[in-house]
């Protein structure tokens, strides 16, 4: 794990894996641990930075819950683009990962090379509330156990919110994350278990919605950025469903689009081949 310190004194870590031009990896959450979040995502012929966000690997957590703000997570990319030396950044975020690239390239144009946004939100109003509902009934329509997922899935988010110990905490988490997938098959199931079991700060999670509930809106700046992007949304995607994504693309200079048949929020897994082909080549690309 590497190391470094902000200017007020907190430490920001990552780690890297591969060798070659430097892909910065924002993981989802807030709040999950980067390494297994991104444990298969192996990008050949580059140098992934797992960046691990404020209170998760060996990143110091805020002062206090205001810390856990969008702003601060985009001041924290700057800060790792300026220990790395970097003019600019390639960067790969995934759900909360993606909504704090999106930030991060809109408050910094000039700094981003290339960006891959995979499920994030970028803001919730009554048109996300309705794609959601939207893309609950393709996913029972879909599902075989959809319905039973979505069911229990809801229950386990309702106790995750009164919920006192971490036990309690992680199997709730465990549960509500089974509606993220399309198929729960073997890999699936055994990815869903090893990120409820690893590191995790549950205190992340609160202020952001907190905040997307208030009405921070993400897209409101989204026509100054001017690198390439890359927006991957899941057909089956419950969480931050296609349409929404779909808005993203849209309000992004130049972004293309590429919506996943049969996949949930977690593509990286569920479609891991053609998530690494598409992000991959994307990165290598010159246009």
């Amino acid at each position: 794990m590497v190391t470094f310190p902000r200017a007020d004194g907190r430490i920001l870590s990552y780690r890297d894996r591969g060798s070659g031009p430097p892909i910065v990896l924002l993981p989802g959450g807030p709040g999950l641990d980067p390494e297994t979040y991104f444990a298969s995502t192996d990008l050949l012929g580059f140098c992934q930075i797992l960046f691990c966000p404020r209170g998760t690997g060996e990143s110091d957590p805020p002062a206090s819950p205001d810390g856990y703000r969008m702003a601060a997570n985009v001041d924290d990319v700057e800060d790792l683009r300026r220990h790395l030396d970097l003019d600019r950044l390639r960067l790969c975020g995934s759900s909360h990962g993606a909504s704090i690239a999106l930030a991060y390239a809109s408050a910094y144009p000039d700094r981003v090379e290339r960006m891959v946004l995979t499920a994030g939100p970028a803001r919730m109003d009554g048109y996300f509330a309705q794609a959601v509902a939207a893309a609950r009934e393709r996913f029972r329509a879909a599902a075989s156990d959809g319905d039973e997922r979505l069911n229990a899935g809801d229950a386990a988010f309702a106790l995750l919110r009164t919920a006192t110990s971490d036990d309690v905490r992680r199997a709730a988490l465990k549960t509500m994350m089974s509606r993220y997938v399309a198929r729960l098959g073997a890999e699936e199931a055994e990815f869903l278990s090893q990120l409820s079991a690893a590191p995790m700060n549950f205190a992340a999670a609160g202020p952001m919605g907190a905040e997307m509930a208030s009405g921070l809106n993400l897209l409101a700046r989204a026509s100054a950025i001017v690198a390439p992007t890359l927006v991957l949304a899941g057909e089956l995607d419950v969480n931050v469903p296609a349409e929404h994504m779909r808005e993203v693309a849209a309000a992004v200079p130049g972004a293309r689009l590429v919506q996943l048949a049969g996949v949930g929020h977690f593509s990286h897994v569920e479609a891991h081949d053609q998530w690494i082909q598409l992000v991959g080549d994307f990165f290598r690309s010159k246009g």
